[in-house]
């Protein structure tokens, strides 16, 4: 049995091969998914991503959190992805019953409970995983994911980009080599793909990616947003945001759905249980435009703007790769629940005004496509560059240098390009590189975040979102050399390229004959060389 698992910022959605009927099934896990309404009628069952660490260190998930009004408790955990992705979930820690957890943590728990839950549901599952990704997804965060999922399932695990897994959700959709645009707009990023299909037979089919962008908005920024434009309404203090932002922020998540799902105005209301005081405000349809349509740094860019610059710099890439237009794009697909906001859709039409424009499974499709990953060859491209720091000795100061430029189809047969590396003092016995992703995203700033006490304003954090990320941040030297090296010596020649996980992959090779030499990884084994295929993010 193939199952497929699409953690979203949100809700996480699971998928299953269903073998007697050769289709997708989306599971209704009683007491931990939900019911969510789709365009057209119909509905789907999705799983909140939520987790509350409850004393004693019991943990209620999904649904449950819900079903047991703890949503907006200080040990409920939401968000999760959105901390994973911007931080490594390495920030923000909060101080539960006495013990202090991170983000990270209790994502390796939700997602653990989601599997040991199907593991019961389904009286095991070992056969075949499919995990989904966001297109611009740092190494650190596919290696997280997998991982975890390692843990409790012993079959093969497998990871396809999000906005990829959408087009194979919409069966019979897309006519054969035709090219289309994927929009996959969730609760935390926007993910767009210009894809490429051939239909070779009934059931297999060729996917090849012509260009993609992303960008980290999505659900949970908009929610963020309405907290603010309520602030403001209401006349908000810091100690009242402290106090009740976090309900403020389930009502306003409630708002938003009841707003995008065709409501033209929806309550918000959150009691303070300290003070007496009740805040109650009614929003309209008119005012999360209003909201959408407000310029915002980094760059004084709207939501709106924001979708269609991403729209042009995935298009552009398609025109780069593969002469790829606009003009012989056939279809459109809207994936994630943020494709239902106010404004969005039309957008996408007036943008692209001679496609057919295909909505109806803005939850669900990225977990059927996934599910159905088996039977799709897809040729992935890169949206990062993979890059080595370097030294310039003309300008005098470090730069970055790709060893794997953005648009490499992956996995990679072999090594894309080599570099040597070199000893920089006599008798220098352990040498290092540094890597770097590098990501060309826009990140909207946010008004507010989860603190120890409760939500303050963001101005208050510390630290800066950096979009050339370390791939090895912890230990850049890792390569000792045995005999010792001599300056100047092109020593040790490395190679890099990308395995079917969309990981970076290191070759190294010392070029004394008859060296002992070797690598540590960072969970201290030692690995001699000459090494290939290792994922630089364990190193």
């Amino acid at each position: 049995m193939t199952l497929a698992l699409d953690f979203g910022t949100t809700n996480t959605v699971i998928a299953r091969w269903n073998e007697t009927l050769q289709e997708t099934d989306i599971p209704d896990l009683a007491g931990l998914t939900r019911t969510c309404p789709l365009p057209g009628g119909s509905a789907t069952s999705v799983i909140p991503s939520l987790i509350h660490i409850a004393p004693g260190g019991e943990r209620l998930i999904g649904a449950q959190v819900e079903d047991a009004g703890l949503s907006s408790h200080p040990a409920t955990f939401r968000w999760l992805k959105m901390d994973l992705l911007r931080s490594g979930g390495a920030n923000r820690s909060r101080r539960v019953s006495g013990e202090l957890l991170y983000p990270r943590t209790a994502a390796t728990d939700l997602v653990d409970r989601i599997l040991l839950f199907l593991n019961g549901h389904y009286g095991g599952i070992d056969e075949e995983l499919v995990l989904t990704v966001p297109v611009e997804a740092y190494d650190h965060y596919l290696d997280w994911l997998e991982n975890t999922a390692r843990k409790r399932f012993s079959g093969s695990i497998r990871l396809i980009d999000e906005a990829t897994a959408c087009i194979l959700g919409y069966e019979g959709r897309i006519e054969e080599n035709s090219a289309c645009c994927i929009i996959d707009f969730g609760g935390g990023t926007l993910d767009i793909s210009i894809v490429r299909t051939t239909q070779e037979t009934r059931d297999r089919g060729t996917c090849r990616v012509l260009g993609r962008a992303g960008e980290e908005i999505g659900g949970m920024m908009i929610d963020n947003w309405l907290l603010q434009h309520i602030r403001r309404k209401e006349s908000l203090s810091d100690a009242d945001i402290a106090d009740i932002g976090t309900s403020l922020l389930t009502a306003a998540e409630e708002a938003k759905i009841a707003l995008s799902n065709g409501s033209e105005k929806a309550d918000i209301t959150a009691y303070n249980d300290l003070t007496g005081k009740l805040t109650s405000t009614t929003v309209t349809a008119s005012e999360l435009c209003d909201i959408l349509e407000q310029e915002r740094e980094p760059g004084n860019y709207s939501l709106y703007q924001l979708l269609t610059r991403t729209l042009d710099r995935a298009l552009e890439a398609a025109r780069t790769g593969t002469g790829t237009t606009k003009e012989e794009l056939s279809a459109v697909f809207l994936v994630g629940g943020s494709s239902m906001l106010p404004g969005v859709t039309q957008r996408v039409r007036d943008y692209f005004p001679d496609c057919r424009i295909h909505s109806n499974r803005p939850f669900d499709a990225v977990a059927r496509g996934a599910c159905r990953y088996n039977a799709t060859a897809i040729d992935q491209t890169l949206t990062h560059d993979y890059c080595l720091q370097s030294w310039n000795r003309s300008k005098k100061q470090f730069e970055l240098v790709p060893v794997v430029p953005r648009g490499t189809a992956y996995p990679t047969s072999g090594p894309v390009s080599s570099k040597y590396i070199k000893a920089a003092c006599q008798d220098q016995q352990v040498l290092g590189m540094v890597i770097y992703e590098r990501s060309v995203m826009q990140r909207p700033g946010i008004s507010f975040v989860h603190g120890a006490d409760g939500l303050y304003p963001a101005d208050r954090a510390t630290g800066q979102e950096e979009r050339d990320k370390p791939l090895n941040p912890e230990d850049h030297d890792f390569i000792h050399a045995v005999p010792p090296c001599t300056p100047g010596t092109r020593r040790f020649i490395a190679g890099f390229g990308v395995d079917e996980q969309r990981r970076l992959t290191l070759w190294l090779q010392d070029t004394l004959e008859g060296n002992r030499s070797y690598i540590r990884l960072r969970d201290s084994r030692i690995l001699p060389l000459p090494v290939s295929d290792v994922p630089v993010v364990r190193l």
